[in-house]
């Protein structure tokens, strides 16, 4: 968009020496300060497969040139990487990251993944009749500590007749493919920018950028 021709770039690099040029939207000017700390100008989306800024701006906003104001919205400099990949990209970016050590396993990237674990975790689980209360924490371990943990213990401590807390301790093992799985999913939640702000944002930004 012509607005930002002028914005300071950012070079990202997905690891495995590939780097990508985006536009700083962030930068040089703060168009609306308490947008991004007030969630009632919000609405909660879940990002479908195939979904662009583009797209989003033209199903929510009318225009694709206003997705930008997405962008902003969820404080995304790097559109790539900062956003949910789609189920082809996902496969790509297994591909591209670990090919070299499924090759040299001999295995296909899908089956070095998924049996190579990224991490060992321990897990606590607590229940307070009291509080009527569940907090679940996880920690992670390495492979010793890992195998010397139960599979399930439970522990229960009495207060009185009523009044007691459950603590269960497990264990889980988490593999790559799960791991890259959990948090590319991780993004796919955003924040659409309620449309009755589109056109006072836009207008924002041009007097911003004529000063």
């Amino acid at each position: 968009m012509k607005y930002f021709s002028n914005f300071p770039k950012l070079i990202t690099s997905d690891g495995k020496g590939n780097v990508n040029l985006s536009t700083n939207l962030l930068a040089r000017v703060n168009l609306v300060p308490s947008l991004l700390k007030n969630p009632a100008l919000y609405y909660k989306y879940t990002m479908q497969d195939g979904d662009t800024p583009e797209i989003i701006g033209s199903k929510y906003y009318d225009n694709p040139y206003r997705y930008w104001i997405f962008l902003y919205g969820n404080n995304v400099m790097d559109p790539q990487w900062d956003l949910a990949l789609s189920n082809l990209n996902f496969d790509a970016y297994l591909q591209n990251k670990y090919y070299d050590a499924a090759n040299s396993n001999n295995q296909t990237v899908i089956a070095y993944t998924k049996s190579t674990v990224k991490y060992y975790k321990k897990v606590v689980h607590t229940y307070d009749s009291g509080t009527q209360t569940e907090t679940t924490m996880k920690y992670n371990v390495d492979a010793q500590t890992y195998a010397n943990l139960p599979v399930n213990l439970v522990t229960t401590k009495y207060f009185d007749e009523f009044s007691y807390v459950t603590v269960t301790e497990t264990r889980e093992a988490q593999d790559i493919y799960d791991y890259e799985l959990q948090t590319n999913e991780a993004k796919r939640e955003v924040n659409i920018v309620n449309r009755l702000y589109a056109g006072p944002m836009e207008e924002r930004l041009k007097s911003l950028l004529s000063t």
